[in-house]
């Protein structure tokens, strides 16, 4: 079963939340997944600061990236957003990871759903 959360409302959604994983996309070989702690704004955009060279490498190749909110609850829902990543560079601010949501759900198996209710 899935849930779309918007833009708006993925910040609230996103506190009930621990750390998330970011996925990215190398030029070839599996997906790097890495365990963040994102910021999410008011209009949805998620920032990561300080990601790695291997990652500002993947998201300058390939921009799609996931990143994938585990439930802290057996049976939980799971956050789910996808996006497209750049990476900025301040003259003052270390660089960041700026991830433009383009879809984001709550998603859980119909199997569990003796879980607890949607985190919203």
């Amino acid at each position: 079963m899935s849930i779309p959360v918007s833009s708006d409302n993925l910040a609230n959604v996103a506190a009930h939340y621990d750390a998330a994983i970011l996925i990215t996309l190398p030029a070839d070989g599996y997906a790097k997944l890495l365990t963040v702690d994102p910021e999410i704004g008011p209009d949805g955009a998620i920032t990561v600061m300080g990601p790695s060279a291997s990652v500002a490498a993947n998201v300058g190749r390939d921009p799609h990236v996931t990143l994938v909110w585990q439930p802290r609850v057996h049976h939980g829902w799971t956050l789910i957003a996808d996006g497209k990543g750049t990476i900025t560079h301040g003259s003052d601010a270390p660089p960041a990871l700026i991830v433009t949501p383009e879809s984001a759900m709550l998603h859980r198996p119909s199997r569990h759903k003796d879980g607890p209710e949607l985190p919203v």
